[in-house]
């Protein structure tokens, strides 16, 4: 895995990211207020917030100071599994 280049923005991407979470949570939030989608649905609609939480984890990872602090604040054990060879590396 190489590098990425310097000029990346993460605090852009960062944002991005945020954005993207907050508008899939309504948008599951938006389906939930059906009754017969929340009945008919509910594990898609659980995977909804699931990747809006990672979405958001993954921003709070690309803005923080010291990343290792920032994975260990992660909600997701998920999340931490898979980043832990990337921000811990050998």
């Amino acid at each position: 895995m190489s590098a990425l280049p310097v000029f990346v923005d993460l605090a852009a991407i960062a944002e991005v990211l945020g954005e993207l979470g907050n508008e899939v949570e309504q948008l599951g939030v938006s389906l939930c207020c059906d009754p017969a989608v929340a009945v008919n649905h509910m594990h898609a609609l659980q995977a909804f917030d699931l990747i809006a939480q990672k979405q958001r984890g993954l921003a709070a990872l690309l803005r923080a100071e010291c990343p290792t602090t920032a994975k260990a604040a992660l909600g997701l054990d998920e999340l931490k599994v898979r980043l832990g060879s990337l921000l811990n590396p050998d």
